[in-house]
């Protein structure tokens, strides 16, 4: 059987599912907030798992695409809400520890975490990638020497996740940002340790996805919007930006191969740019990417995923 762990409404996980269905493939889903929603037990001396009325067994593939969503509140209580998701990472661990299958692809991130992006970015290198000019600091001295010597254009971004927050009736969050004069000269002496890097003039943006050494790419034409010429995730609904697929000359896609092997990813979706000098530089990737909806531009990713778990089932 397979098992597909995932996010409720995750619309990747959704059409997978379609498509398992269309070929009345044997499978089962289990979505994060299902082990707060259904009964279940975990037999500790037997490690087997009773869940919703069913014995979890004979697996044969689990794919670990997403858990639960950032935005579950456990608790209205800010420091009980805090403690009850640490348990429930517990929870996951455990749970997931106990689940017995042949294969897994991806690793979830409660049994091996995801790496930063700073670690990223050393991996990339080491895999033969080239990466923005970058440093992590918590100095206004050094940030302001970066500053200088990359012609006073730069950008930060997060460590690891974006911080997302309501604002009235926004949703915002802590997407890259461009530095200029006044975010240098503001800065406490000393502040929170951040990811800086020199903003390459870029000729697009691609997103790809890595799928056990398979690469799906295209080209996101980001750069004459000025919403999303910096991150084409702040998008544009008005303005989509034009995308197309494009191929990856080889020795980039023999990198990024490297590279996701070094951390153990099986899957994942990359953020890489194509400067005006038609150099690469690798950004960072998503192992809980988002994906899906390219048929049309011949990128067949949710078939060729439901082949794969299917095949080894």
């Amino acid at each position: 059987m397979i098992l597909i762990l995932s996010e409720k409404f995750d619309i990747p996980t959704q059409n997978i599912i379609t498509k398992l269905d269309n070929y009345n493939a044997k499978y089962r889903v289990i979505y994060g907030s299902d082990l707060l929603e259904k009964s279940f037990f975990i037999d500790v001396n037997q490690k087997y798992i009773y869940f919703d009325d069913e014995v979890i067994a004979d697996i044969t593939v689990v794919w670990y695409r997403r858990w639960l969503s950032y935005k579950f509140v456990f608790s209205q209580n800010p420091d009980e809400d805090r403690y009850l998701r640490e348990e429930f990472e517990s929870l996951s661990s455990y749970f997931m520890n106990n689940i017995t299958s042949k294969r897994w692809i991806n690793t979830p991130p409660f049994i091996q975490p995801y790496p930063s992006k700073s670690t990223q970015l050393q991996k990339a290198v080491q895999a033969g990638l080239n990466i923005p000019n970058s440093i992590v600091t918590n100095s206004k001295l050094f940030l302001n020497e970066f500053y200088e010597s990359n012609k006073r254009s730069i950008i930060t971004k997060n460590l690891n996740n974006p911080y997302f927050f309501e604002k009235g009736n926004e949703i915002l969050g802590t997407y890259t940002t461009i530095i200029d004069d006044e975010d240098v000269k503001r800065q406490d002496n000393i502040y929170f340790p951040s990811l800086f890097q020199n903003n390459i003039i870029k000729d697009f943006e691609i997103r790809i996805f890595y799928f056990l050494e398979t690469i799906y790419s295209y080209a996101i034409f980001s750069s004459n919007n000025s919403k999303t010429n910096t991150d084409f995730r702040l998008y544009d609904f008005n303005k989509p930006n034009r995308i197309m697929k494009c191929e990856l000359p080889n020795e980039i896609e023999l990198s990024l191969i490297k590279f996701m092997k070094s951390l153990n990813l099986h899957t994942g979706s990359i953020d890489m740019i194509r400067d005006i000098s038609n150099n690469y530089y690798f950004l960072e990737v998503n192992p809980q990417g988002q994906f899906g909806g390219l048929e049309e531009y011949g990128l067949f990713i949710e078939e060729d995923i439901v082949k794969y778990l299917m095949f080894q089932h």
